[in-house]
């Protein structure tokens, strides 16, 4: 009775981690888009924290979400294909911003954006 209880852990522990990289292969295999970008205050300090959406052009709500890192950094995986998408930032502190993002549609594609922010209640250039 133990021998069989053996041989069916072996064979489980054998079977397992296939099923497993079979499983990780379909999903590395699907084509993607990376938009990545960096956060700046308007002196060019990185901001962690900024919540930033996405959505492509004509949709009426953001798809696709991500929070800058301590060096104001943040990436999102975005379908493969010719696509127009709007970027935006969402901070109660800082003048939110709004950009447009072209993905020309190739796989792996990396496209960069970046927001240098102002204070609410700072004009650009003039510090308080």
């Amino acid at each position: 009775m133990k021998t069989r209880n053996r041989f069916a852990l072996l064979a489980l522990l054998l079977v397992t981690p296939l099923a497993i990289s079979e499983a990780g292969e379909k999903q590395k295999e699907k084509p993607y888009a990376l938009l990545q970008g960096n956060v700046f205050t308007a002196e060019g300090f990185a901001l962690p924290g900024i919540e930033v959406s996405v959505k492509r052009e004509d949709d009426r709500k953001a798809k696709w979400r991500a929070v800058s890192n301590s060096r104001g950094e943040f990436a999102v995986r975005l379908p493969a294909g010719a696509a127009t998408y709007e970027v935006s930032t969402h901070s109660k502190q800082f003048e939110n911003q709004t950009k447009t993002v072209e993905v020309a549609g190739g796989t792996k594609e990396s496209v960069v954006v970046v927001f240098r922010l102002a204070r609410k209640g700072e004009e650009r250039g003039v510090q308080r």
